[in-house]
């Protein structure tokens, strides 16, 4: 028995030259070509988080369940606002420019932080001349196990306190 392999084709059996047809492909930009290529490529990565995700919360516990699902509650009774104050190394005239601005723009002042702060309604951050944080201070006064439980949760954001701005405040 002889494998097709190692049989010797007859020289009287001839296969006839078949041209392979070309298919166009449609004419697209290359913006519509690489916006293509870009779903393309990213549609697996998109199902594969979602399709983990499912794996995953199948081997949840109830209560893990329930703590992802709990709104926080800590976040509610805290107030996180920007304060901006004129650089120190600053003229007095420019520092006096910067308080008439907050005046005329309604802004109201926060001495807490500095003799010209003020606590404006937009972020300013990259303004130059103007040195911008932010300021967390609960919105009323907490009870003692709330206290811990802010204290706690600061620490664990790495959140420094900010004690001129008052009681628990804390800058994030």
């Amino acid at each position: 028995m002889a494998y097709a392999s190692t049989a010797a084709a007859s020289p009287g059996i001839r296969i006839p030259h078949v041209v392979m047809p070309t298919f166009r492909w449609p004419r697209l930009s290359p913006r519509t070509r690489a916006l293509l290529m870009m779903g393309i490529m990213s549609s697996p990565c998109f199902l594969a988080d979602t399709i983990g995700y499912c794996v995953q919360r199948l081997f949840y516990t109830a209560d893990q369940i329930a703590e992802r699902d709990a709104p926080d509650t800590m976040l509610s009774q805290i107030h996180k606002f920007d304060v901006a104050c004129p650089a120190t190394d600053a003229p007095p005239a420019e520092q006096e420019n910067w308080a008439g601005y907050a005046a005329r723009q309604g802004w109201p002042m926060y001495p807490r932080a500095g003799v010209r702060c003020f606590n404006p309604d937009r972020n300013l951050r990259g303004v130059v001349g103007l040195k911008v944080f932010s300021v967390a201070c609960p919105t009323v006064v907490l009870s003692a196990l709330d206290q811990r439980r802010w204290v706690a949760y600061a620490a664990d954001h790495d959140w420094a306190p900010y004690p001129q701005a008052g009681a628990g405040c804390v800058d994030p």
